[in-house]
């Protein structure tokens, strides 16, 4: 079942995220960009399992990245932010879901990403992955996140799109209230969405709370999108 992995580096990427980079142990490991995996925790009595989305590119050899928001109620994610330390062993199993971009995909076809919150984890795969091995492809992302502090891995994204003139970066904060922020305010809305739509023909990912999934797909249609290019990641 799975693969064994150990822990070499936890990070703290927003107050409530934390990215956790695993040594595969030389063990192979396939998985597309934008899926997610099952991770297994032995806590000696009982084995538990959580489902994670891998933020790294199927590109990078020799070891996984995920990234979890803490969650109160969740087992796998109280332990991986409050107990798991570097060197400790876990298994993961993987990946699963229809949520994934796609080689098989039209040639140069433009991408555009929509994340809400903890939803940018499967889209950091898809666009590191598109920006290394598709550097020609059009991709944008559009980012909304409660507070600038949850805006997880923007000095990162904020430097692909400044390296990579195909890769368009878009953030808004729904409430700044509190913290510094010269930005966008509000919700990934119509009139954000006309701004930034490519003039070809895009396939759309769509990642986030549940009103981000139930409002954004009437709104693409709206703008002439076909329901068929429209993949969502649907957690809760």
């Amino acid at each position: 079942m799975g693969v064994d992995v150990t822990l070499t580096r936890i990070r703290q990427e927003t107050p409530t995220v934390k990215s956790f980079l695993f040594d595969l142990g030389g063990e192979p490991f396939t998985f597309k960009p934008g899926q997610w995996v099952d991770f297994y925790i032995d806590l000696g009595y009982k084995m538990e399992v959580g489902g994670f989305s891998v933020i790294s590119s199927p590109l990078q050899r020799g070891a996984i990245e995920l990234a979890v928001k803490r969650q109160s109620h969740g087992v796998p994610s109280l332990y991986l932010h409050d107990k798991a330390k570097v060197g400790d062993s876990f298994i993961v199993d993987g990946g699963f879901g229809p949520f994934y971009y796609d080689d098989e995909m039209e040639k140069g076809a433009p991408v555009v990403l929509i994340a809400g919150g903890v939803g940018i984890t499967p889209m950091m795969s898809i666009l590191r992955y598109v920006d290394e091995a598709h550097p020609e492809v059009e991709a944008t992302l559009l980012y909304s996140a409660s507070t600038p502090s949850e805006l997880a891995f923007r000095p990162e994204l904020e430097a692909m799109a400044a390296r990579n003139p195909q890769v368009q970066c878009i953030f808004t904060v729904t409430h700044p209230e509190g913290e510094p922020w010269e930005g966008r305010v509000g919700r990934i809305a119509l009139a954000l969405l006309k701004a930034h739509l490519p003039q070809q023909k895009a396939w759309y990912f769509i990642c986030g709370p549940p009103a981000m999934l139930d409002d954004t797909p009437p709104l693409l249609e709206q703008l002439g999108v076909e329901p068929s290019r429209i993949r969502m990641e649907r957690w809760w």
